[in-house]
């Protein structure tokens, strides 16, 4: 068992670790080249703003469900975006 001031140790060394694994996670992508998207990606990336959905985009852009999913996947692949829950829906992101 910790005591408060072993915690608080351990606190903040977490958030030290996580802070550096940030700056490392940053650097490395702006090293890495640009990720190459299609028309159709681009389209959806647009979207991806934190409050729309699958049925959103599916009626932004006038695809099928299967074609957005396939779109999602590879954006998700590229680490372009992330789904999110919010509000008890499935919601997009770009990262």
């Amino acid at each position: 068992m910790l005591n408060e001031k072993q915690f608080n140790k351990v606190i903040k060394t977490l958030k030290s670790i996580d802070s550096k694994l940030d700056i490392l996670i940053r650097l490395q992508r702006a090293n890495l080249p640009k990720t190459k998207i299609g028309d159709e990606e681009k389209k959806v990336l647009k979207l991806c703003d934190g409050k729309h959905t699958i049925e959103d985009i599916m009626n932004e852009t006038g695809k099928k469900q299967g074609n957005v999913y396939v779109v999602l996947s590879n954006l998700r692949k590229k680490v372009l975006i992330r789904s999110v829950g919010k509000e008890g829906k499935t919601v997009y992101e770009r990262i």
